[in-house]
């Protein structure tokens, strides 16, 4: 079996990562497809909208209850709301990624400011692959979830809306399955 990263057509790709051990070599790096952020990205982009640039349905709505000056506070103090929220979600997303390795695999996900959760499970732990598609955007985009059973008091991982999910999986059971029988990985 041919192990060369899914994302790279170069022999000498050789990404490292914190944590890694010395004969462990990354085969994949997946993060949730871009376009299941639109469920907060939409939102957003219309509340900027008629903050920044829509001057006059803020302005007449809000003329008849507060002052120039106030109204102007509003607007500053909306804009850095909307801009933190913003901050915070695409952090959450670049941040977020999971890892397949020639020995693990590792979920980092990321969420609020600085909270991160690491689950990491070795890959003869694996007992099922499972891929699950549920709703229009999994649908429409090919954006579906990974369910790693794991044997014991190994915790399980989900591998949520990523869009190469097929070769992942057949990644992921191939490594299983080939550490478990003691095979050589090339």
């Amino acid at each position: 079996m041919n192990l060369n990263n899914l994302f790279s057509k170069k022999s000498d790709f050789n990404p490292q990562f914190l944590g890694q051990n010395p004969d462990e070599q990354l085969i994949a790096v997946t993060r949730r497809g871009f376009v299941i952020e639109l469920r907060w990205l939409l939102p957003l982009a219309i509340g900027f909208y008629f903050l920044i640039l829509n001057n006059y349905f803020l302005e007449s709505s809000l003329n008849l209850i507060f002052n120039a000056g106030a109204i102007s506070f509003i607007r500053i103090v909306a804009f850095i709301i909307l801009s933190l929220i913003f901050y915070n979600r695409i952090t959450d997303w670049f941040y977020s990624v999971n890892l397949v390795t020639t020995q693990r695999v590792i979920d980092f996900e990321f969420s609020g400011l600085g909270i991160k959760k690491v689950v990491e499970t070795d890959l003869r732990n694996i007992q099922s692959v499972t891929i699950e598609s549920a709703g229009l955007l999994s649908f429409l985009f090919g954006l579906n979830t990974i369910h790693i059973l794991t044997s014991g008091d190994n915790p399980n991982i989900d591998l949520e809306f990523i869009s190469n999910a097929n070769k992942i999986q057949d990644l992921i059971s191939d490594l299983g399955r080939s550490v478990n029988k003691n095979e050589r990985i090339k």
